[in-house]
């Protein structure tokens, strides 16, 4: 209780936490609209061999929650934010 008051829901950070929902939500949308190609080999593998959309667009969120906060960002300006 003492970290979500005095930590989690500080003043601003409930606007960090809506913005970086925003980029995960911009970056899996525009992953799994541009398909496997940009996808790290592993995940590139996984999508190839995804038999339909439902396994893809997990295949995306996969890959989403691997990357670091700092690499989700990169991608994001890379990919959506151009």
């Amino acid at each position: 209780g003492l970290t979500a008051h005095f930590v989690m829901n500080r003043d601003g950070v409930v606007a960090i936490r809506a913005r970086q929902r925003q980029i995960i939500l911009e970056l899996v949308e525009r992953l799994a609209a541009i398909g496997g190609d940009v996808l790290e080999p592993a995940f590139r593998s996984l999508w190839s061999q995804a038999a339909d959309d439902a396994v893809r667009l997990r295949v995306v969120v996969d890959q989403v929650a691997s990357l670091t906060d700092l690499s989700a960002m990169v991608w994001h300006r890379r990919l959506v934010a151009r």
